[in-house]
């Protein structure tokens, strides 16, 4: 049988990679509770993001570029995170 703890530590905390894609997506003035309301963003899609956020690598990156956005009125998605094409289609 699969150890499922094994899998989580390899793709990292799902509330901390979900607080970053969120937080990432409200930096770039990005609402994804309302695009998921209004069908631009399906359930499934959300959680590959999550998914994708948690298997990118990049969260310390990810985590010094919201601090660089802190007086940012709007800022542009980084090319270095994993959901960069469904957020800037979201745009």
């Amino acid at each position: 049988m699969r150890d499922l703890g094994d899998e989580t530590r390899r793709l990292g905390n799902i509330y901390r990679h979900l607080w970053l894609l969120r937080s990432l997506a409200f930096a770039a003035g990005l609402d994804l509770d309302a695009a998921l309301a209004e069908g631009r963003l399906s359930p499934l899609e959300f959680s590959q993001m999550v998914t994708a956020c948690r298997g990118g690598g990049c969260s310390k990156t990810c985590a010094l570029w919201l601090t660089a956005q802190k007086n940012a009125d709007q800022a542009a998605i980084p090319d270095f995170c994993a959901s960069a094409e469904i957020l800037r289609r979201l745009g």
